[in-house]
């Protein structure tokens, strides 16, 4: 799941084996169009890029998707969480090099 969008699409792409897939579903870096972007030189061999836009979720999709977790044990887990006080915290490690996949700030 590609959030932060066409700021970082592209590096995603270094992370996937082959057969990945990035979904693009969010634009977080404050830009909306992906410049320079060569489709065939950009998605990284044997991998997919598709997006998501969440104006074509209903309840039957999302139900779909949950018994799709469930039934082939997709780890959904973030991969830390920090507390509400720890916002600066949290945005430094998604920021850095060492951190990989989303997380979550509780209050």
């Amino acid at each position: 799941m590609e959030l932060i969008g066409p700021a970082t699409v592209k590096d995603s792409f270094t992370h996937l084996n082959a057969g990945g897939i990035v979904c693009s579903t969010g634009e977080l870096g404050n830009k909306w169009y992906l410049p320079q972007f060569d489709p065939i030189m950009d998605i990284a061999p044997n991998s997919y890029l598709t997006s998501f836009y969440s104006g074509n979720v209903d309840e039957a999709k999302l139900n779909d998707l949950l018994r799709a977790i469930e039934k082939y044990h997709v780890p959904v887990k973030p991969n830390r969480v920090f507390r509400l006080d720890q916002v600066e915290d949290a945005h430094r490690y998604l920021e850095g090099h060492h951190s990989f996949g989303k997380v979550v700030v509780r209050i």
